[in-house]
């Protein structure tokens, strides 16, 4: 199925750019710093784009397991993910500030608010998804790949929301404003790795017969 390849080469061209941004901007330390701050700046078009990529991907996803999201958890699911792919553009569309600037913007707030559906959602809207495909009798027999790539994405959610809680706990002023000491860089990246691995299996699973 044509979504099913054009999903898989989407979200792999999203991985690609964030990677190829680690090295392009090194000013910004991986360890602590959120992969959108890589729109601010030279090479802020790169960023725009690989959130684009992102996007397209979770809509040519959707198309391309739609007929198998059957009964009510399968529209839930399938609405879901136009949500996210939405989000996923609007992140796209409006520039994030530096993590430790908290200085009031339109644009820093939708992009702030675009971020949270997806981090906050994407795991549960797999979920609802895997839920509907195990009772399609075409997707059935792959019920123990979708539950695992599942179970990673909300690992991937909780490592990253982890490390928020575990830094506020160490540092109160740290963990509220962001900065060098809140170490979420990292643990993001894992978070949203997992949500690609999650399409890139779906879409995968999509292409079986």
């Amino acid at each position: 199925m044509l979504s099913a390849y054009v999903s898989i080469v989407l979200v792999c061209a999203f991985l690609t750019i964030l990677v190829l941004l680690h090295f392009l901007k090194p000013e910004l330390d991986p360890s602590w710093r959120m992969i959108s701050e890589y729109e601010i700046g030279r090479f802020g078009w790169m960023m725009r784009l690989a959130f684009f990529c992102w996007g397209a991907s979770v809509l040519a996803l959707t198309i391309a397991i739609g007929p198998s999201l059957q009964h009510t958890s399968g529209t839930i699911g399938r609405w879901w993910f136009i949500l996210i792919a939405i989000a996923l553009f609007g992140a796209g569309v409006f520039k994030s500030n530096a993590i430790t600037d908290r200085t009031p913007g339109r644009a820093n707030t939708l992009h702030t608010l675009c971020g949270m559906i997806v981090i906050l959602t994407f795991p549960a809207a797999a979920t609802v998804a895997v839920y509907s495909l195990r009772l399609s009798p075409m997707r059935s027999a792959s019920q123990g790949p979708l539950i695992l790539t599942t179970a990673v994405a909300w690992i991937g959610m909780i490592t990253f929301f982890g490390s928020l809680v575990s830094a506020r706990i160490k540092n109160p002023s740290a963990g509220e404003v962001g900065g060098p000491r809140v170490y979420q860089g990292w643990p993001n990246r894992f978070m949203v790795a997992t949500y690609a691995a999650w399409i890139v299996v779906v879409a995968v699973l999509a292409l079986r017969p």
